[in-house]
């Protein structure tokens, strides 16, 4: 992951001094929020859905946008987001589809790397205390996520654009002695405005 990071960062700052023709590095931040859902069952029936977590804090970040034609653009960015004791590096890679001049919708999946899940630890110790079967949770909770995250946007003028999005997750965090009757997904929003070099 730190590789993939570390690779990203060379190649928004590449492409951001390269200056070439349709191509535009930014700056990004604003509010975020941070949801972790965990869900219990058994047998097959669910019997609890636990709303673990749910902060707010905020996220800053870099990004590129690349024009592949008028209508369609590619967005790929790197984050960091923190909220209450959760925090994040996030790396979405968003197809752009312009509807009208200006506005446009945004999908595609999004990579995140946590680096702080101590509030949904804590929630895994309690559950895991109560049905017995202890153990340490660092081993047993994932700290790569894949989501799939899609919003809108809008270019206020040439370097200024506000978007706000919405992540789901695909893939679960833990991976522990409760196997499929545990699974922990989280659900990011965020809210904020891009500035673009140009």
């Amino acid at each position: 992951m730190k590789k993939l990071i570390l690779s990203f960062c060379i190649a928004i700052f590449a492409l951001g001094s390269a200056n070439a023709q349709g191509v535009d590095f930014g700056v990004t931040g604003g509010l975020l929020n941070t949801n972790a859902d965990i869900n219990i069952s058994a047998l097959g029936f669910n019997i609890a859905n636990l709303d673990a977590v749910n902060k707010t804090g905020f996220y800053i970040g870099v990004l590129v946008d690349i024009e592949a034609t008028e209508k369609f653009h590619i967005q790929p960015e790197l984050t960091y987001g923190s909220a209450g004791d959760l925090s994040f590096f996030y790396l979405p890679i968003m197809a752009k589809f312009y509807v009208t001049d200006g506005l446009h919708l945004q999908a595609g999946p999004q990579f995140n790397f946590s680096s702080n899940l101590d509030e949904i630890k804590g929630a895994i110790e309690d559950i895991e205390g109560v049905i017995g079967t202890g153990g340490n949770v660092d081993d047993v909770l994932k700290s790569t996520a894949i989501d799939l995250g899609f919003g809108a946007g809008y270019d206020i003028n040439e370097n200024i654009m506000v978007q706000a999005r919405y992540a789901i997750a695909l893939t679960d965090r833990y991976d522990g002695p409760l196997g499929g009757s545990l699974d922990i997904k989280n659900a990011t929003f965020q809210l904020g405005l891009t500035y673009f070099f140009k």
